[in-house]
């Protein structure tokens, strides 16, 4: 995390947690805790952040930067089972769930994270109900990514994964969907065709055949939504 001079480092990291959903609603107190408990953690491009099957020691916070949570075949074929951006946090059913790291993590940037160990957080949330409750919510949104993400491959074709995912992407950028909204692709190509469970030229494919349809524009990694109601019907695909 990258600090300014004369800047208060506890104090930016309250800011930085109050934009936070796991740590939104809680007391003024709690939230001075657990600024002092979170560590500042740097992991270079390509670096592991945490190994699949390790003892989970704490859990994340992404400041800058991204990550993605990947399963590996016995054959060593990657499987890319969420991308993390900056403001999400990862980790945190391992440590509630005291079981092992579930997947590996990866920095696909240079990242800047908050680290929270493991059993002072778990003191800090046995002592606060609004952060027992927003962690309750925390993995309940997680379990619902995991269970759309498992349709999506089981049951839907490409074209509707990524439809999905593009929606997905405007409604967490501008909270709403709406013609003329512009996102960001978080990621290479090679990654999110992993991520949504093909390759590289099928993406390529789809999102050419999104444009000349006048669904999308597509300019440098930014995905312009044309024709929402279009991009919706064929999520549902």
């Amino acid at each position: 995390m990258n600090e300014k001079a004369g800047e208060d480092p506890l104090q930016r990291k309250k800011a930085l947690l109050k934009k936070i959903f796991l740590f939104s609603g809680v007391e003024d107190a709690d939230l001075e805790a657990l600024a002092h408990m979170a560590r500042s953690k740097a992991f270079p491009r390509q670096s592991v952040i945490f190994w699949e099957g390790k003892e989970a020691q704490g859990f994340y916070i992404l400041v800058e930067g991204q990550a993605k949570l990947v399963k590996s075949s016995p054959e060593g074929k990657e499987y890319i089972i969420r991308l993390v951006g900056p403001g999400e946090t990862f980790a945190e059913a391992a440590v509630f769930g005291d079981i092992p790291y579930p997947a590996t993590a990866i920095a696909m940037e240079d990242c800047q994270t908050l680290f929270f160990s493991k059993s002072p957080f778990l003191r800090q949330l046995a002592a606060s109900p609004t952060l027992a409750r927003n962690m309750l919510a925390t993995l309940s949104k997680l379990l619902l990514h995991l269970t759309r993400q498992l349709e999506d491959l089981s049951l839907k074709e490409v074209s509707a994964r990524l439809a999905r995912y593009i929606l997905e992407r405007c409604q967490e950028t501008h909270g709403k969907i709406e013609k003329g909204m512009t996102c960001e692709l978080p990621t290479t190509k090679m990654h999110l065709a992993a991520y949504l469970g093909t390759i590289s030229e099928t993406l390529s494919r789809t999102l050419s055949r999104f444009k000349s349809m006048g669904v999308i524009e597509v300019d440098k990694g930014k995905i312009t939504i044309i024709d929402p109601a279009t991009l919706q019907n064929m999520s549902q695909k």
